[in-house]
């Protein structure tokens, strides 16, 4: 019978013989036909292995599961033909998830691996290295960069020559710090330091001067001065003496007698924990002292210096003097560098958020401008010739829409144009970055970008071709996003906005709405045992005032010939009237098990008090004890909403089995178990 399912809305019915136009090759291909979708053998492994790739396939669950996927099917296209899959707040949503789906794919894999390796093995020592800088803005001119350069090449070579590296970077350093450090800026890893400026450092032999290199900030030139295996983390307290390089001398002499007694009173057996009190460092000593976490280069020099000189936990080190004032540190506890498999994952988030996160795209653009055959079709005067229509933009008054250009083409990739109008829609984008001072440079800059943009979209736009797994998870979004509306619409939100048939299916299934053994609760949160007394005072005397002020019987309003009586609000109302927020309460139905407090009375009245780690106090007052009641509409509300929402998908599926018959090829579906 080679087994061929026909599932129809009341039932499955196994029908023989084989189907017309079906040739051997369509059934080894196609494993179901839905409605008018024929569903390839390969979707439908695919989607299998993905949610099964360690069961055992046996042939009861691979049913089960195309009966899922059927269910799936069919719902898919019926949202299809509703047109979901058009309206602008769909197609936005699958934007949206479509671009963080495509960032794996827009990027060099190889060379954000190669990037992970690179930072372990810099993580596992540390530079130490002094520098020079010259600032320089991202877009400047050829001319303003090549001064910087010979600037510091001529820096470099008095170096070379003999002058002290130091001195000179405090003259010309434009590296604010460089007037106090002298351009030393101390030992530092991975992650400390700008990647360009971390790259050349680590690659700089101890004793020699880099040639310049740029980063964001301008130029810069290195002297590598020390590198040390990496010392971990420290975790350390301290107790400072606070004394600013203004202090005056009797000031200066007050704190060296602090010193003193601070000794002293570690030589008399006085704990590091006793005497943090008396720091001048407010914010950590509500911490008895401690400071986070931290490694080389991020604290000053002296402090680090002394940190890491200490031996073994427990250790206190001399007072050690900083720009903050004299510091006693204690040693906590110490961490090594974590394993390659352990700072992986740390790795690469700091990646992500690092500049070197660049290299991976920028890779990727050589790449594709290979793959592509990027061709620029104009350089050096010619190429600023086609540019000048940009440069002399009045950006204050330009009109994009009148602004006209020769449309010459600027440069070619996959055989498309990209044209001096393609430019102008990108600056009309970007106009925000232009600076009308440096129009030049910032056009030149914005060019490269678009360069560079232009690449990483057409590549963005070539995913589904290239990638079939790619492709694959679009359309699982893609139905998922429509399946999810389309639940919503005929199931979950119908379920709660029809409040007729809701109503309806709790009246016709009420009886399955019961009460297990259960109470009916009012409990009350008393902030103190003040509280608490005052609460059972006015519950055992509801029906008298007399224990009442003028002031809080004014706040009752009862009706005429209501009489006196005292509610669980009143009562709320009089307790917080001079003390906002002193009680809180709710009233509702507690089964066994729900609430300790209720679960040790279990009889009418009063609980006993039930104190709570944050100091306040639960009290009960159990005013009906049931059994077997069905429950009122409110009461059962949540699980009739439920019960109507898989009532309405049960009805819809049957319409759906009706208006999308199914076909399924056993013999090729059964042939994923022999897999």
């Amino acid at each position: 019978m080679n087994g061929i399912l026909v599932l129809v809305a009341l039932g499955l019915a196994v029908l023989s013989g084989n189907l017309k136009n079906d040739s051997k090759k369509d059934k080894q291909q196609i494993v179901m036909e839905v409605g008018p979708e024929r569903v390839p053998l390969s979707e439908f492994e695919s989607t299998f292995r993905k949610n099964n790739a360690d069961r055992v396939v046996d042939k009861e669950y691979l049913d089960q599961y195309t009966d899922l996927f059927v269910d799936f099917k069919r719902k898919v296209l019926f949202a299809k033909e509703l047109k979901m899959d058009t309206s602008v707040a769909f197609k936005r949503e699958l934007a949206g998830y479509r671009r963080q789906l495509a960032r794996p794919y827009l990027t060099d894999k190889k060379a954000e691996e190669s990037l992970i390796d690179e930072a372990y093995s810099r993580m596992l020592e540390e530079v130490r290295a002094s520098h020079i800088l010259i600032t320089l803005d991202e877009s400047a001119l050829p001319d303003d960069t090549l001064k910087a350069y010979n600037r510091l090449m001529q820096l470099r070579s008095a170096a070379l020559a003999g002058q002290d590296f130091n001195k000179l970077a405090k003259i010309n350093s434009q590296d604010p710090s460089a007037k106090e450090n002298s351009g030393d800026l101390g030992y530092f890893s991975a992650f400390r330091m700008l990647y360009d400026f971390e790259t050349v450092a680590y690659n700089t032999e101890v004793g020699e001067i880099s040639l310049p290199f740029r980063t964001r900030v301008g130029y810069h030139i290195v002297k590598v001065t020390d590198r040390r295996k990496n010392k971990g983390e420290l975790k350390v307290a301290h107790i400072m003496i606070e004394e600013r390089e203004d202090a005056t001398p009797k000031e200066v002499i007050a704190n060296q007698e602090k010193i003193v007694q601070m000794k002293e009173a570690f030589a008399s057996g006085k704990s590091f924990e006793d005497m943090v009190r008396f720091s001048d460092d407010k914010s950590s000593v509500k911490n008895r002292g401690e400071l986070p976490w931290f490694s080389s280069g991020q604290m000053v020099a002296p402090f680090e210096n002394a940190a890491f000189g200490l031996q073994k936990p427990g250790d206190i080190s001399e007072p050690v003097k900083t720009i903050y004032g004299w510091h006693f540190i204690k040693l906590l506890d110490t961490k090594a560098v974590p394993s390659f498999e352990d700072s992986k994952a740390d790795i690469q988030r700091k990646i992500n958020r690092d500049s070197r996160t660049n290299v991976g795209r920028e890779s990727l653009i050589k790449n594709i401008k290979k793959e592509y055959k990027f061709r620029q079709i104009s350089s050096g005067s010619s190429f600023a010739k086609n540019l000048q229509v940009f440069y002399d933009i009045d950006l204050q008054n330009w009109d994009r829409k009148n602004f006209e250009t020769d449309n010459k083409t600027l440069f070619v990739l996959d055989n498309i144009n990209y044209t001096q109008n393609d430019f102008a829609d990108y600056l009309n984008k970007h106009k925000s970055k232009i600076d009308p001072n440096k129009m030049e440079s910032s056009i030149n800059s914005l060019y490269n970008n678009w360069i560079d943009d232009s690449c990483i979209k057409h590549e963005d736009s070539q995913l589904e071709d290239k990638y079939p797994e790619f492709r694959a998870l679009m359309k699982e979004y893609n139905d998922g996003i429509m399946l999810f509306d389309l639940m919503d619409k005929k199931v979950w939100s119908k379920a709660i906005e029809d409040t007729v048939g809701l109503m309806n299916y709790y009246q016709i299934a009420k009886e399955n709405y019961v009460w297990g053994e259960n109470v009916v609760a009012s409990t009350f949160n008393c902030k103190n045992q003040k509280t608490a007394d005052r609460l059972r005072s006015l519950i055992n005397n509801r029906y008298s005032l007399n224990q009442l002020t003028k002031k809080e019987i004014d706040l009752l309003r009862f009706g005429k010939g209501d009489g006196i009586f005292l509610s669980d609000q009143d009562i709320v109302n009089i307790i917080n009237y001079t003390n906002p927020s002193s009680i809180s309460f709710e009233k509702k139905n507690y089964s066994k098990g729900t609430s300790n407090t209720i679960d040790n009375k279990w009889s009418l009245g009063l609980t006993e008090d039930d104190p709570q780690l944050d100091g306040t106090i639960l009290i009960s007052n159990i005013t009906d004890i049931k059994s077997g009641e069905i429950k009122t509409f409110d009461e059962a509300k949540g699980a009739v909403i439920s019960d109507y929402q898989d009532y309405l998908e049960s009805m819809w599926k049957k319409e759906l089995e009706q208006k999308y018959p199914v076909i399924i090829y056993e013999d090729v579906l059964y042939s994923i178990i022999q897999k």
